[in-house]
């Protein structure tokens, strides 16, 4: 009985082998911290939104500490999660900055070009600032209420 020939595999790592095995490093640490920013975008807009509610359905019947805590939350709860956006963004940037250093850019693009993807973060970067002002409106109302 004649056994087919095995070949057996390469256990050495050609140059082109080693680019994209680096590529694909680098894109899935991009790609993880572009979730991180739509994850926490997504924790900012669901919190705010529910603080938002609360407040209005409290704030609406009567004048209480919780006028001044709701805003004064909100204010945290949006520069603790903008901490974490502007984080995810920053450490998305120095991978890009990696990318570019590194000479794969032959291979394949690891994201949409500059000029596009800085236009894609001005929702990420905006909407903490966004919320924390909408609060500081609410906070001064309701100082102005009680006083």
């Amino acid at each position: 009985m004649n056994t087919p020939e095995v070949t057996p595999m390469h256990t050495h790592r050609t140059p082109d082998v080693a680019l994209w095995d680096h590529y694909r490093a680098l894109r899935e640490q991009w790609t993880h911290e572009d979730m991180l920013v739509g994850q926490r975008v997504t924790w900012l807009i669901l919190s705010e939104g529910l603080l938002f509610t609360a407040y209005g359905a409290h704030t609406s019947h009567t004048i209480s500490w919780l006028a001044l805590g709701f805003p004064l939350f909100g204010i945290v709860v949006a520069a603790l999660i903008g901490v974490g956006v502007f984080t995810a963004l920053d450490t998305a940037e120095q991978i890009r900055q990696e990318f570019d250093r590194s000479g794969l850019a032959d291979l394949c693009s690891l994201a949409p070009p500059s000029h596009i993807a800085e236009r894609a973060r001005w929702a990420p970067k905006a909407l903490p600032f966004v919320f924390a002002a909408m609060w500081l409106l609410a906070l001064t109302s309701a100082v102005q209420r009680m006083g």
